[in-house]
Parts: structure tokens; sequence; C-alpha cells
């Protein structure tokens, strides 16, 4: 059975980072869910991603407020139906694989005036404020967890926080994040039960909070950690 790659796993998340910035530059107004997965898919091919470990799919795009809307596998549907408008978030959320290795990054994206912003420097007021509650999680993490807690008790910690800051969690399996692994089906979760500590799992995790504090707009941030020593880093 193959192991865990630590370099691939790296690898494919810098797929995944430079996929994202480009698509941060070249996205416009007008362009449909279909139009930007189609374009995210063929930038990680041409960086080296030769599968897609997510249920052979590439990621997902979300749109304005089908931004709000929490989706599994089954019912991922990228369509012409929801366009980008002149001011709106695009939530982007990629997996590309290299060598068995995933990567899993996700980010929203903010259209103001017509004009894409520079990554994480929207300047409307709603935006700036779903960016900030979603630095605010990372950061919490980073901060106040540690490789000893369960993945029980880092979605209690983070949970309470994200209802702290008025928002609600989207997800609709009510996690947090999950394992990296070799098998999607080997996957444990940043969820109430799992008394597992991250230490005793040994693997990189995901935090990817999907939230909200309104109707209109859904959030969603996503990096790949690492245990080193007590601390939890970003790959």
């Amino acid at each position: 059975m193959a192991e865990l790659n630590l370099a691939n796993i790296q690898k494919a998340q810098d797929i995944a980072k430079q996929t994202m910035l480009e698509l941060n530059r070249e996205i416009t107004v007008g362009m449909s869910e279909r139009d930007i997965i189609v374009l995210a898919q063929k930038k990680m091919v041409d960086k080296g991603s030769d599968e897609w470990w997510y249920h052979g799919l590439p990621g997902l795009v979300l749109l304005g407020k089908h931004s709000a809307v929490s989706v599994g596998s089954k019912d991922i549907n990228h369509t012409d139906e929801y366009r980008v408008a002149e001011n709106d978030i695009i939530t982007i959320d990629i997996a590309p694989t290299y060598h068995k290795g995933w990567g899993d990054y996700a980010r929203t994206l903010f259209m103001e005036n017509g004009r894409m912003c520079l990554l994480d420097q929207p300047e409307g007021p709603k935006h700036k404020e779903g960016l900030e509650a979603e630095l605010h999680i990372h950061r919490y993490m980073v901060e106040h967890c540690d490789p000893d807690m369960t993945y029980e008790a880092v979605f209690e910690v983070l949970g309470a926080e994200i209802q702290k800051l008025g928002f609600r969690n989207l997800d609709f399996k009510g996690n947090l994040g999950h394992s990296i692994e070799i098998d999607q089906a080997d996957r444990v979760y940043l969820e109430k039960g799992n008394r597992l500590t991250l230490r005793q799992v040994g693997k990189p995790f995901t935090l990817e909070p999907h939230i909200a504090n309104c109707a209109d707009y859904g959030f969603k941030r996503e990096n790949i950690y690492v245990i080193e020593g007590d601390r939890l880093v970003e790959i």
C-alpha cells in the first residue's frame, strides 16, 4: 500500500496555490461556475496534477448566493446558471493530486466594481468581515490548539470561536476539516465524537471552515497543516 509522501503533498498544494493566484487575476465578470472550474482544471494539469483525489473531481466553484450552499460530491454540478457579477464573491475549493499526494486548498475571491481584488484584499465591508473571520479562525487554531488535542476538542474550540464571531458553520456534514490520506475513505474528521488526538493520527490535516453570517454569502478558506513538535504549521 502506498504511504503518504509529504514532498508530494507539498507539491500538490503548491499547484493549488499557484492556480488560485492565477484564477484571481484572470476571472472576469460574466464567467460561469463551469467556465472557472474548466480553467482551474487546465491550469492544474499544466502544473503537474496527475489525478483528482476527491471523487475524481478537480474541485468546486460557488458564486454569489450559491456560495452559502454546502454540497457533497454527488451534488456538484457546475453549470452556466451562476455567473460572476460586478460585485460578487467567488468561492473556489480545488483538489489537485501529485503522485498520490493531495492538495486541498480553498479561498473566497472578491469581485468589486467589475474588477478582481488582489488576493485577500477586498474593500467592501461585508467582504472584509468574512475574510477577517476566516483569517481569525485559522490564526486561532495555530495559537490555541496543539497536537495532543483530540480532533473533537479542536472542532469544539473552533466552533465556539466561529459562534463568537457571529458566524455559523455551513458544512453539510458539520465538520471543519479532515486528515490527508491516500484513500479518501480513510479520512478522519475535525468533528464531534472523534476522540483521537492529532498526534495519534499523525497525518497532515485540513482546516476548512465554510461559514456565513447572513443568507447572501458563504466564505471558505482551506489550508493543510502538519505537526512540528508541539506546533501546528501550515504547508
